[in-house]
């Protein structure tokens, strides 16, 4: 009996096993593909392929579903090739060719869909899709040459519908959202539109009615309402599909997404670069992997400002859903040779890079703020001497954190107009159309201006910031409330004191605590500073007019050192020099004395170098309350001598800290020389502060002499001339006669141009710009050019130099063949109109309007 028993359990036991088991209906998988249900179908051909590996037919439904799902198309490909061999369906070269081609086997993808052709019928609508397949291959073989290198950082797959929700992106990018936030009737709902940071742009998507292709549009604001809709146009809009609008901050840059012929297949991210002279856009460029792939990629969205950006993707992701890939943006992004497609797989897969924070079980994980990882390194931002900050969060005033945002956008307008600018000058030199020589001209000079204008922004912006960050600082500090949680980089003492000029000012150990200068200083710079100034900055400014003293103080303590250290020797300063005594000390038979030599010099060195650091940020500390100042005056007309004097400080002070990046290994006499061109910019201000306090109803001459020459703001003394020879005038003019070396035939080159006191004109004066150089030309050409002229470029180490002075653009033309037989084939014509350069359209404008 008990064995019967056992008997049953076992029985029910093993009927249970088989209903849990049951075998899926072949029929029931066949009907699901037969709708194209390919996700149920693809689980129900995975349960049968188990059991009858080596059905063709079922391999051959398993592999159609695995491309129509985008799945493991390299199982795909295994299934499919085995169906073909068994001859199940001839359509397996079109599904075959596929996976082929979103594995980046080009050859073999072309081969099979050309082998599909053969046996498609006329009337099958895959044939298109086939040629059009073919094309994405070639167009793809060579796209994939080169590859952007990328650090994934996080990657969100979520439902298509709500794909916006991960473009964590802050609003001064812009603001992405779909079109029915913004437009009640008239265009499609769900698609995605772009609305700049300033809220006075709007770009959109629109279908198009003769077809079911979209085009991007754009609508602007006017004074108190919105303008029309205006199509881009060639070459943004196509006959194909042109979505997902993004304008980069810096106005120029855009992307969008289109699936035109020329890219891997789908929907491609395209890059153009939009010109506000012109108004036109360039030729797309098909950003390459791994952004895109044969799958649809689109949206586009980066923050520079948080070195980070967005994109979406479908590949690898069933239907109906997309991810959004998040990833470091910054100069690290660039472009390298790809290997092979086996390399292009992997990186089109997107890994997270090494180190990445996010992590797929936490998906809420929060990035820690700023305050708690100060190792994260966004930006280097000096507030003071001992504040320095690297990231956003660091800020306390968030106005000033937008104004330092406003700085770093300015920088990125840019930089962006000044690739217009290389494209354009390109066009300039392959052209040979007059026409189109001098609009390009004038296209270049407005885009220099627009330049200049937005380097001047961005200095005002994060000055202003700097000011707002300290005045929070100072309020929290009266409130007892501030905390300095900004990391400081660990120093030994010496360090310090290197780094704090102030700090290491120790009065017993220097002979000298006195300077006449600062007396004079003072007595000149009080009126101004009380005229002119707040009293928070008036103590600023007589703070620098110290650490003046201090540094000419411990300029003269390290030649004092350097002389006693010469003076351990036996032998006097009668019997050799400094400098012969300075190669003499290794040979030195004292031991004792050597040691205090070699001390000595040290001492003066650090002393020395410890002086123009000083110097320096003393310095620099004036400008930057100088330069607003010096900024809201030269707005009015009434005295054009401080608008040319605003132009030149700026251009010197962007010289000098050019020079100082450059610097890579630290040069005393580099840095004394550099120090006297900031010194030339503050003189020249401060003389023109005294004349407007003195005189404001008075209008200045376009030039106005100080103790130090600005006639040649690259040819300076140096910094121990500076600090003897304040009471002297600059140097006698230029002598008429022939000079004896090519420094002196250079200046009497210019003699003319920069010595003259004219006043300002009202009409415009045309000259042939001859060129932009780094260095001098020859000056044997130049004395035989017509009245030659310069003017340096603000921010960069180059100068223009012009030849002529003309009352009308027929008579420079006219000049320029002979100027460029002499050896500047480059020579044309510019315009100025009082000091300042125009276009030359605009100046004829004001000739004819004179006649």
């Amino acid at each position: 009996m008990k064995s019967i028993a056992v008997t049953l359990l076992v029985f029910l036991f093993a009927i249970s096993i088989k209903g849990q088991d049951q075998p899926v209906s072949a029929d029931e998988a066949f009907d699901l593909f037969q709708k194209g249900n390919y996700s149920e179908a693809l689980p129900a051909y995975t349960a049968l392929i188990e059991r009858y590996d080596r059905d063709a037919k079922y391999n051959y439904y398993l592999g159609v579903c695995l491309v129509e799902q985008r799945q493991n198309y390299e199982d795909a490909i295994k299934r499919l090739k085995y169906a073909i061999s068994k001859r199940v369906s001839r359509d397996a070269h079109f599904y075959l060719g596929k996976a082929y081609q979103h594995t980046y086997q080009y050859d073999m993808a072309i081969k099979e869909y050309e082998n599909f052709l053969k046996y498609a019928a006329n009337s099958d609508p895959r044939r298109e899709i086939t040629k059009r397949a073919i094309q994405d291959c070639e167009s793809g073989q060579e796209l994939i040459n080169k590859h952007f290198s990328i650090k994934v950082i996080r990657k969100d797959t979520i439902q298509q519908e709500n794909f916006l929700n991960a473009y964590t992106f802050p609003h001064e990018c812009g603001t992405l959202s779909p079109n029915e936030s913004f437009f009640k009737t008239g265009v499609p709902p769900k698609e995605i539109m772009y609305r700049t940071e300033k809220g006075n742009e709007v770009y959109f998507v629109l279908e198009e009615s003769a077809a079911s292709a979209h085009d991007i549009y754009k609508m602007e604001r006017l004074l108190d309402k919105w303008g029309g809709s205006k199509n881009l146009g060639v070459p943004i809009n196509t006959d194909y599909d042109e979505k997902y609008p993004f304008l980069m901050v810096d106005g120029t840059t855009f992307f969008f997404a289109s699936d035109r012929p020329g890219g891997m297949g789908g929907m491609d991210i395209y890059r153009s670069i939009y010109d506000p002279e012109s108004n036109t856009f360039s030729a797309p460029e098909n950003v390459g992997p791994p952004f895109n792939s044969p799958a649809d990629d689109y949206l586009f969205a980066a923050d520079p400002f948080g070195k980070q950006a967005w994109f979406a993707t479908n590949r690898g992701v069933a239907p109906g859903n997309v991810v959004v890939v998040k990833i470091v943006w910054d100069n690290s992004v660039i472009k390298n040779l790809s290997q092979d497609a086996k390399q292009i797989r992997e990186l089109a897969s997107l890994p997270l890079s090494s180190g990445s924070l996010w992590n797929k079980n936490q998906e809420d994980q929060k990035i820690k703020p700023a305050r708690s990882i100060p190792d994260i390194k966004e930006f280097v931002f000096h507030i003071n001497d001992t504040i320095i900050y690297t990231n956003y969060q660091q800020f306390l005033s968030d106005a000033a954190r937008a104004e330092f945002k406003r700085g770093q956008q300015a920088e990125m307008e840019k930089d962006s107009l000044e690739q217009l600018m290389r494209i354009k000058r390109n066009q300039y030199a392959k052209s040979y159309n007059q026409e189109e020589l001098t609009r390009l001209m004038d296209e270049i000079l407005n885009l220099e201006q627009k330049v200049y204008g937005h380097d001047d922004q961005a200095k005002r912006h994060l000055i202003r910031a700097r000011q707002l960050e300290t005045e929070k600082i100072s309020q929290l500090i009266r409130e007892g409330n501030y905390q300095n949680i900004v990391p400081k980089e660990k120093k030994n003492q010496k360090d310090k004191d290197h780094n704090a000029p102030l700090g290491i000012l120790r009065p017993n150990d220097f002979t000298f605590y006195s300077d006449e200068e600062f007396v004079r200083r003072k007595e000149k710079m009080t009126p101004i500073y009380h005229k002119l100034f707040t009293p928070v900055q008036i103590k600023t400014l007589q703070t620098t007019d110290s650490m003046y003293t201090w540094a000419n103080i411990l300029k003269l303590e390290a030649a004092k050192l350097l002389e006693q250290s010469v003076n351990n020797e036996d032998e006097t300063p009668k019997q050799k020099s400094i400098f012969d005594k300075l190669k003499n000390i290794d040979s030195s038979n004292n031991e004792q004395a050597e040691q205090e030599t070699e001390r000595l010099i040290k001492k003066s060195k650090n002393m020395q170098k410890r002086a123009l650091d000083l110097y320096h940020d003393a310095l620099d500390r004036k400008y930057n309350i100088y330069q607003p100042k010096l900024e809201l005056l030269s707005q009015n007309s009434d005295f054009p001598q401080i608008q040319t004097t605003f132009r030149k400080a700026q251009s010197y002070f962007e010289d000098a800290n050019n020079q100082l990046a450059k610097m890579a290994i630290w040069n005393p006499e580099k840095y004394e020389h550099i120090a006297a061109i900031k010194r030339e910019a503050i003189e020249m201000i401060e003389d023109d502060f005294v004349n407007y306090i003195s005189d404001p109803g008075r209008s200045f001459p376009q030039t106005v002499s100080t103790e130090n020459s600005r006639k040649k703001p690259y040819i300076q003394a140096n910094y121990q001339t500076i600090q003897n020879n304040r009471n002297r005038q600059a140097g006698p003019a230029a002598s008429t006669a022939k000079p004896e070396n090519a420094d002196a035939l250079i200046k009497s080159a210019f003699s003319k141009a920069q010595n003259s006191n004219e006043k300002p004109i009202t009409l415009p004066v045309f000259k042939i710009q001859i060129g932009v150089f780094k260095n001098a030309p020859d000056p044997t050409i130049l004395n035989d050019l017509p009245e030659v002229s310069s003017e340096p470029i603000a921010g960069k180490d180059l100068t223009k130099y012009f030849a002529g002075k003309y009352t009308t653009y027929e008579e420079a033309f006219r000049n320029v063949s002979p100027i460029r037989g002499k050896g500047f084939p480059g020579a044309f014509v510019v315009a100025f109109h009082n000091g300042k350069q125009i276009p030359v359209s605009e100046a004829k404008k004001l000739v004819n309007s004179q006649n």
